[in-house]
């Protein structure tokens, strides 16, 4: 995944992404029944984030299963996708 980023976000770019991917992995990992982001959305979203100046310490949290990141439905195959996130974090920070 490094290298696909690599190649699609050039120079200064690269860094700011690589570290904006952490958050990805982590979201990747929240269970749920939908399919999980491909490297596609990954792509798109990193677009959407460098667009937005959106810094990476904005996609830091202490708790993976009960934080939604900025501009997360770009990182979400359909709105069924979106539905069983929210849902999943909902659960999450209701359960704290």
């Amino acid at each position: 995944m490094t290298r696909i980023i690599d190649v699609h976000f050039p120079g200064s770019r690269r860094r700011c992404c690589r570290k904006r991917s952490k958050c990805f992995f982590n979201l990747r990992e929240v269970p749920r029944p939908q399919e999980e982001p491909s490297t596609s959305e990954l792509l798109d979203w990193l677009k959407l984030l460098l667009a937005e100046d959106i810094p990476p310490e904005a996609l830091r949290s202490s708790d993976r299963k009960a934080f939604v990141p900025p501009l997360h439905g770009a990182l979400l195959k359909n709105e069924a996708g979106r539905a069983s996130l929210e849902r999943v974090v909902f659960m999450a920070r209701a359960g704290r």
